[in-house]
């Protein structure tokens, strides 16, 4: 399934969320993940569904909502997995717009590092990037990273995506009980 809800959301008011990759297609397998383990976890881009079969699926979603009299404030690429890996997501972003809805996407901020991912992320209209830690050793444990991923890079592309990003840029970060958290004493703030 591409499309599911619209959902409530605190920050988003009504939301459709868009499955844009394959469940567990990912670059962490994090301790906490409501959707289960990673089992291959995943740092190359590839293209998972074609653009315009998301578009039509949307669209067709939507069609139906508009029918039943219900609204939806954002198009959320918010999968079970890590957005970012699919290749097309800029493309899918643009063809998205000509349905005249804000778009959001949610990431583990993992492929920030990339060039081509922050463009692809330039096209939305509100980003959430998730940062759990900013210690190396309680990240690795947290968010079981691909082990080729640096944190360094990771947060080096947040900054320069932060820098560059003219929506709304939110971050988000898990707490969880047992596992402390170090304060954020290299000036990614």
């Amino acid at each position: 399934m591409i499309t599911f809800g619209p959902i409530p959301s605190r920050r988003l008011g009504r939301s459709l969320g868009i499955n844009n990759i394959p469940p567990k297609v990912c670059s962490y397998s994090c301790v906490y993940c409501q959707v289960g383990r990673t089992m291959k976890l995943q740092l190359e881009r590839q293209k998972f569904y074609n653009p315009m079969q998301i578009f039509r699926e949307v669209q067709a979603k939507m069609r139906k909502l508009r029918k039943e009299g219900e609204s939806v404030d954002f198009l959320s690429f918010v999968p079970d997995g890590e957005p970012t890996l699919d290749i097309k997501l800029g493309h899918e972003i643009e063809l998205l717009r000509f349905l005249g809805i804000k778009i959001a996407v949610f990431t583990n901020s993992s492929l920030l590092w990339r060039e081509d991912v922050r463009k692809d992320l330039t096209r939305a209209d509100w980003v959430s990037l998730k940062i759990d830690s900013v210690d190396e050793r309680i990240w690795r444990k947290v968010d079981r990273s691909h082990k080729l991923l640096r944190l360094s890079l990771i947060v080096e592309g947040i900054r320069d995506f932060a820098e560059n990003y003219k929506a709304e840029l939110v971050t988000e970060t898990m707490l969880i009980k047992g596992f402390v958290f170090m304060p954020l004493s290299d000036g990614l703030c």
